[in-house]
C-alpha cells in the first residue's frame, strides 16, 4: 500500500505543477525530501525512481497531446501538405519547424550536462532559491507589453531565445512552463500563442527523455508488483495535468499568470526555512 500512496503523491504533484509555473521537478525535489517519503523512495531505488519521474512526464506529454488534439492534427496536416506542394514558406511548415527548433537548446543541454542536472535534484535549499528566482520571473510579466504576434510569425531570433528558456528551466525549480511563456510574453507573442508554444515545445523534449529512459528500464525490466501502482499512477497524472492546462489557460488570457509567482515565492522560502534546520 505504501507505493501506490507514494506514487499517488508523485503523481499529483507532478501533473499539477508541470504545466502552472510552479516546476513540477522544483516541488517534486521538496516532497521527495520529506523524511517519510524519502524513506520509501530509498526503498525503490535511485535508478528506478527516475524512471518513475520520467513516466510521468510521460503521463503528462499523453494530457498535453490531449489537450492540443486539434492543433497538433491541423499542423500535421498543413506540414505536410507544404511538403508535398513544396510550399516551404507556409505558416504551418514554419511553425512544425520552430517548434523543432525550439525544442534543440534543452536536448543539447540535457545530454551534455546530464550528470550536473542530476545533481540538482540531491540539493532541496537550492531547488527552493530556484523557486524563488521563479517567482520573480513571473512577477516580470506584470511589466510587459503584450503582443500579438502569432508562432509562424515570430522568428528564428526569438524561437532561439524561447528554446533557451526551455534549456534552462532543466534546473529543478524553474518552471518550464512559465519560462517559456514568459520568453513568449517578451518575444511579442500573443499569449495564448505563447502558451499553445510551451506546451508543444514540450512535446519533443519530454517524448525524448521517456524513450531514453524506457531503453534504460527495458534492459533490467521492472520490479514484481510496480507495473499497476505505476499505470494508476500515469492515469491519475494525465487527468490532473488536463486540469492543470484549463487553469492555466484560464490565467494566460487573463494575462495574470503573475500570480503564480508570489505562490512559488512563498514555497521557496518555506523550503529554505525547512531544510535549513
Amino acid at each position: 500500500m505504501e507505493i501506490f500512496a507514494v506514487l499517488f503523491i508523485l503523481a499529483s504533484v507532478q501533473a499539477l505543477a508541470e504545466f502552472l509555473p510552479v516546476s513540477s521537478s522544483g516541488h517534486l525535489v521538496l516532497v521527495e525530501h520529506l523524511p517519510w517519503i524519502e524513506e520509501n523512495m530509498r526503498a525503490i531505488g535511485e535508478g528506478l525512481l527516475l524512471f518513475i519521474n520520467v513516466m510521468l512526464h510521460v503521463a503528462t506529454l499523453i494530457a498535453v497531446v490531449i489537450y492540443l488534439r486539434r492543433d497538433i492534427v491541423y499542423l500535421a496536416k498543413g506540414a505536410w501538405s507544404s511538403i508535398v506542394h513544396r510550399e516551404m514558406s507556409s505558416p504551418d511548415l514554419r511553425t512544425v519547424m520552430y517548434i523543432i527548433i525550439a525544442s534543440v537548446p534543452a536536448g543539447v543541454i540535457g545530454v551534455l550536462f546530464n550528470h550536473q542536472i542530476e545533481s540538482f535534484f540531491s540539493s532541496p535549499k537550492l531547488v527552493a532559491e530556484m523557486l524563488i528566482a521563479n517567482g520573480l520571473v513571473l512577477l516580470s510579466t506584470r511589466y510587459v507589453k503584450i503582443g500579438q504576434r502569432f508562432i509562424a510569425e515570430a522568428g528564428i531570433v526569438r524561437v532561439i531565445i524561447i528554446g533557451l528558456c526551455q534549456a534552462i528551466a532543466i534546473v529543478p525549480g524553474i518552471s518550464r512552463s512559465g519560462l517559456t511563456i514568459t520568453g513568449g510574453f517578451f518575444m511579442g507573442l500573443e499569449p495564448v500563442e505563447a502558451a499553445k508554444f510551451s506546451f508543444l515545445m514540450a512535446i519533443p523534449v519530454i517524448a525524448g527523455a521517456g524513450l531514453l529512459e524506457g531503453i534504460k528500464i527495458a534492459k533490467g525490466g521492472l520490479p514484481d508488483g510496480l507495473l499497476v501502482p505505476l499505470v494508476l499512477a500515469m492515469t491519475v497524472a494525465t487527468l490532473l495535468a488536463l486540469a492543470a492546462l484549463h487553469l492555466l489557460m484560464h490565467f494566460v488570457r487573463k494575462i495574470q499568470i503573475d500570480v503564480f509567482g508570489y505562490y512559488t515565492i512563498g514555497v521557496g522560502i518555506a523550503g529554505l526555512v525547512y531544510f535549513s534546520l
